[in-house]
């Protein structure tokens, strides 16, 4: 059995395992040449990963509400799953101590409009298709003789395409209502894109919502990520900036004189003694 690699990881593997968060820890452990302990610590420390368990915990509460045996009686096929990830999405831009009982309850509705708006559109578009299938066939035998027409055909087909067309303008307006309706249930929601950017501007002068926002695992998580980020991009600046400089003709200098630099320095030249 071959060795495993040992020592912090690099940036290549990191990039790697975050793309396959969704692959079992095992397969890339091996693939990488990593423990599976390894793996699985960098796996869930990356934010894909935590986004996908937060909208699991999500979907999981939704599951187990009162409600969501009755709702799925009225969803059909992959409707299903288009509510689950529309429930998780709307539920992520708010704090998990914001959403109430009858927060959940508006969601809900607007998961379930989201859903009937895209029905309204399908019928749209499958009765237009319809129309022009029809209108394409009726020109085809028009333009045929009129001895060897088929008068049935044409009086059946303009039979079907009255009613579609009668049926159009009802549809369209049918989609404009759920598109309203979802909307309006938006607004009350306070989910709306303009609405929600004036809350984040509104938190960053406020110092109270800032403090409620950092309470959440979430906020205070990608708080520490990116602090951490900031240090060690200024440690390296800083390593950068405390290397000695040559210039062409010989002389040689240091950009940054800092104590800690002159201290390292230091000790350098003393382990060389």
């Amino acid at each position: 059995m071959a060795s495993l690699k040992r020592g912090k990881a690099s940036r290549t593997e990191l990039e790697y395992i975050a793309a396959n968060t969704h692959r079992p820890v095992k397969e890339v452990a091996e693939e990488l040449k990593r423990s599976v302990a390894f793996v699985r610590k960098h796996t869930e420390a990356t934010p894909e990963r935590q986004s996908i368990e937060e909208r699991s915990d999500w979907v999981s509460r939704l599951e187990a509400s009162s409600f969501w045996g009755e709702v799925r009686k009225g969803l059909m096929g992959g409707e299903i799953e288009y509510f689950k990830q529309a429930w998780a999405s709307y539920i992520a831009q708010y704090s998990s101590s914001d959403i109430l009982a009858t927060d959940e309850l508006m969601i809900k509705d607007l998961c379930m409009l989201d859903i009937l708006c895209q029905r309204a559109l399908n019928d749209n578009a499958n009765v237009t298709r319809r129309i022009s299938e029809l209108e394409r066939l009726i020109q085809i035998e028009q333009d045929k003789d009129p001895d060897v027409r088929d008068q049935m055909e044409l009086a059946s087909w303009r039979n079907e395409l009255t009613p579609l067309m009668a049926a159009k303008p009802t549809l369209s307006k049918e989609h404009r209502e759920y598109q309203q309706r979802k909307d309006a249930k938006l607004r009350d929601l306070k989910g709306s894109r303009e609405q929600r950017f004036k809350q984040i501007e509104e938190r960053k002068g406020n110092f109270f919502e800032l403090v409620k926002e950092l309470d959440t695992e979430k906020k205070r998580r990608q708080e520490g990520r990116l602090n951490a980020k900031v240090q060690m991009a200024a440690e390296l600046v800083t390593d950068d900036w405390n290397n000695v400089i040559e210039f062409e003709d010989g002389t040689l200098d240091k950009p940054l004189l800092s104590p800690e630099g002159e201290l390292k320095d230091a000790r350098l030249q003393n382990e060389q003694k």
